[in-house]
């Protein structure tokens, strides 16, 4: 795998760290830790600063049955895969995109029943049962040079690459961007405004709309 050029912003490592970030949010860091070395081990310090800062709080009671709950939920779980085991997704989702933990977990068993739909020419997206309304978790399928039109955010946009490759292409509507391959994780603010252009090998991605977006006409 190329070295990776986008990590999630130190803001976005803490409150994954801290368990504050929304589903979607944290599903695209947790993928993302997944492919990068760099990000796993900063994101244990920041475990072990928190566990440090735990130790330091008084304790708190517990209530009857506590012990007997978590023992319950822990019994429940699935087990962990190894961070960067990387597998098929599945026949009929993505084909042979090899998709890591969590991820691939999400799209066996939370992707849209409602299957696949075309944004734009070149353009398919995957709804994922990740989050709650107006946030959007989905899996965009982008053919080789296809893109999605020029848009501008009202929140905050994360794309993580899975396969191929994306860049932000200038023009009147937008400034000119940099290329986004496999593992890379983009972070776009509220009130951006970009387009994405799929490369030359197309681009699969998961990408997570904190809220709704403006599509913006193309300048005569």
């Amino acid at each position: 795998m190329n070295k990776l050029t986008h990590h999630p912003p130190a803001d976005l490592l803490v409150c994954y760290a801290a368990g504050s970030l929304g589903e979607p949010q944290a599903l695209a860091v947790a993928t993302h830790l997944a492919y990068c070395p760099a990000c796993r081990r900063e994101n244990e310090r920041l475990d072990e600063i928190g566990g440090v800062l735990l130790e330091e709080l008084p304790p708190e009671p517990l209530s009857d049955g506590a012990l007997a709950s978590l023992l319950a939920r822990l019994d429940g779980g699935r087990a962990e895969t190894p961070a960067g085991a990387c597998r098929d997704a599945g026949p009929g989702i993505l084909g042979d995109v090899r998709v890591p933990e969590p991820l691939r977990g999400y799209l066996r068993d939370r992707a849209g029943g409602s299957g696949w739909t075309v944004l734009a020419e070149g353009v398919r997206s995957l709804r994922l049962d990740v989050g709650r309304p107006p946030q959007v978790a989905e899996i965009l399928k982008m053919a080789p040079g296809a893109a999605l039109p020029a848009h501008r955010h009202s929140d905050q946009e994360l794309i993580l690459v899975l396969r191929g490759s994306f860049s932000e292409e200038g023009g009147p509507l937008c400034a000119a961007g940099e290329r986004y391959a496999a593992g890379d994780l983009g972070e776009f603010e509220g009130g951006s405004v970009h387009t994405v252009v799929a490369g030359a090998d197309g681009c699969v991605c998961y990408r997570v709309l904190a809220g709704p977006v403006e599509r913006l006409a193309a300048q005569p």
